[in-house]
């Protein structure tokens, strides 16, 4: 008589179950229908399943079980504003909130810090350091009138913030400038949030006094210039500080948003941020950006070309097109060119993850054991902090293993190197790359990363991996020449500086080894403060980069070799052997290097991923594209709606009752 397998022990069903739901590369998520595939893009056969409920009670775990969950960055070109005015909603807000932190820090007690440090145990000192840097930096406009002053405001019309130059120069350049404008002044928003770390314009205001001036080549000691730790501690400081102190969080609320005044309460600011990860909808991002002061035109920014030859498109936009028509030039231009070029704009695979997360019911969620994340390109706002919206996912099953994989050449270097405006006017991309701006752009990677396995989660859950791709020789030279080669120049230095025995400046040594500026208006302090920023790591960064190196890190790894450290007791030698002294052998023998990019990066099957480029002729043959809707989700899946299952296939009215087969 024929056995059924139900009859089966259990053991051995489970054995069967196992080799008919285990897919040879795992299941991949779909960002244009939500669900999960195979990984060659086919449904997902879940019919045996659905044959009875006896085994379907047996195996209905083993899908998520049994499988790896890979998840990429997203892109669709219906999200492209959505992603990009996300990013400047969430960047303008954050710039609005470390402006209210600074300016309120008088008012955090002795034991609001305690609380905040049980979050980030350096966030006072980073606080302190900050708020001297800001208020030495920025015309901060320190006479703030009271709420009454502010009642005859004009709020009728968006309008762009007062108070402090930290806050206006990032509407200036996200906004305004554009708005005022042709859209050649666009400030590519796949990349806004540099704009509030300060990256773009903090050494570039030749205007300001040589005091402000000293203090900008400082910006590298920015609290997240080398992680991005300290942004999730702001918004719990600055609600204990209003609670405490409602009328001047009022006052300081209303300075920079004067439209709010007989409006909104001020404790609804909390209610506009976003968590760095989100991924939200259009309707959401529109209502912050309104609240902001942030007029619609933003919304068809992202969608807006650069051309080649700008120069000569601009002008004759100019002179040949009335200015009511110039967005519309720059969409659906009669004007000849040569091609145009937009970015693709992307939320993170953290953040696809997150979202897929939260949406599945508990029950479901606790199923999976293995979920790669594949950061294969650039993302929006501030992508190397993502990972800390794992941790709830990841405390809530200990089963859980996240690895994130983090491309070393398309997330790192890209992000220092491609720019739309700088190919705009130079017809090329960079090709090089900096010491001092690829040390903090790794340092976020690795510290933010960090953060997540210090969150109170198991310590082999998480992992960061740096992937080479096919640059692996060339990703060992850069750590070897731009970081191992900086953290010797770093040890250098602060033994020099420390060493009385060295000859000094005119000036007297005005510095100290920390970076401390002690008579900011000095020639030779700003000559020392220059240098020191060339050459200067964070203790905390070179700890993570240490962990890297030794690849004994359960957390940090990378696939290629990261180099050996090198030895800088030679250089203080040199140094003391120079017959002009500390600055002049620095000066002339040490400068940060440079690095040559590999000339693949630049092809056109690389650009693809990252960029749409349109020929005149292309775009002549062309057909317009739908306007961009946002994607809703539903709140939860059913089984057959978490995976693309073959047609025909359903979890209603398809089980047998009686368990026969």
């Amino acid at each position: 008589m024929p056995t059924k397998i139900t009859d089966l022990p259990l053991e051995v069903r489970q054995q069967i179950f196992g080799e008919y739901f285990a897919a040879q590369d795992g299941y991949v998520y779909n960002e244009q229908s939500g669900k999960l595939r195979h990984a060659d893009g086919t449904p997902i056969d879940l019919s045996l399943i659905y044959t009875c409920r006896y085994i379907a009670n047996d195996c209905k775990h083993l899908p998520l079980a049994l499988n790896t969950i890979h998840f990429s960055t997203i892109y669709r070109e219906d999200w492209r504003s959505l992603a990009g005015c996300f990013n400047l909603a969430a960047s303008y807000y954050n710039v609005l909130q470390q402006d209210l932190v600074l300016h309120l820090a008088h008012l955090v007690t002795p034991e609001m810090h305690a609380q905040l440090e049980k979050t980030l145990p350096t966030f006072r000192s980073k606080l302190e350091a900050e708020r001297e840097f800001h208020f030495h930096a920025w015309d901060t406009g320190d006479a703030v009138g009271a709420v009454e002053g502010l009642e005859n405001a004009d709020t009728s019309e968006p309008v762009q913030p007062a108070v402090c130059e930290f806050v206006r120069d990032f509407y200036f350049w996200a906004v305004d400038k554009v708005v005022q404008n042709l859209p050649t002044e666009y400030y590519d928003y796949h990349n806004v949030d540099k704009l509030a770390r300060g990256l773009q314009n903090s050494m570039s205001r030749e205007r300001l006094e040589p005091l402000r001036d000293n203090h900008r080549l400082f910006y590298h000691r920015r609290w997240n210039h080398y992680s991005r730790e300290v942004d999730q501690c702001l918004s719990q400081c600055l609600r204990l500080v209003a609670d405490k102190n409602p009328t001047e969080f009022a006052n300081r609320v209303y300075a920079c948003l004067p439209q709010w005044v007989g409006k909104y309460r001020a404790e609804e600011f909390f209610d506009l941020r976003f968590e760095d990860w989100a991924i939200p909808s259009r309707t959401q991002v529109a209502h912050v950006l309104h609240r902001l002061g942030v007029p619609d035109l933003v919304w068809k920014l992202p969608d807006i070309w650069h051309y080649e030859s700008s120069y000569f498109f601009k002008w004759k936009v100019y002179n040949h097109i009335p200015r009511d028509r110039w967005f519309d030039e720059f969409e659906h231009p009669t004007i000849n060119f040569d091609s145009r070029t937009r970015t693709k704009i992307r939320f993170s695979a953290a953040a696809a993850a997150i979202r897929f997360l939260d949406l599945l019911p508990h029950q479901q969620r606790t199923q999976i054991r293995t979920i790669i994340l594949h950061e294969d390109l650039l993302s929006v706002n501030k992508a190397s902090i993502h990972g800390l919206g794992l941790v709830p996912f990841l405390r809530e099953n200990s089963l859980l293993r996240v690895q994130r994989r983090v491309s070393f050449v398309h997330c790192i270097l890209n992000d220092l190197s491609t720019d739309l405006p700088q190919l705009d006017k130079t017809h090329k991309f960079p090709e090089r790359l900096h010491t001092f701006e690829f040390v903090p752009a790794l340092s976020r990677w690795l510290l933010d990363n960090l953060a997540v396995v210090n969150a109170g989660i198991p310590a082999d859950s998480f992992a960061l991996l740096l992937e080479s791709g096919p640059y692996a020789d060339r990703c060992t030279e850069i750590l070897q020449q731009l970081v191992h080669f900086r953290i010797k120049l770093n040890r250098a230095w602060d033994e020099c500086l420390n060493d009385k025995s060295l000859p000094l400046p005119e000036d007297g040594l005005l510095i100290s080894s920390s970076g401390s500026l002690l008579e900011p208006n000095s020639s030779a302090a700003a000559k020392i403060a220059k240098m020191t920023f060339m050459v200067t790591t964070g203790e905390e960064f070179k700890e993570a980069f240490e962990q890297l190196v030794s690849q004994t890190s359960t957390t940090l790894r990378c696939d290629f070799n990261p180099g050996v450290p090198e030895n800088h007791h030679a250089l203080i030698n040199e140094v003391k052997a120079h017959p002009q002294g500390l600055l002049y052998f620095w000066k002339s023998h040490l400068r940060p290097k440079q690095f040559e990019l590999p000339r693949s990066l630049f092809d056109r099957e690389t650009l693809a991923k990252s960029y749409d480029r349109q020929s005149y002729k292309k775009y002549r043959q062309s057909v317009d594209s739908t306007s961009a809707d946002a994607f809703e989700m539903s709140e939860s899946y059913h089984l057959d709606e978490l995976f693309a299952t073959q047609p025909g296939q359903s979890s209603k009215g398809g089980s047998q009752e009686d368990g026969s087969m």
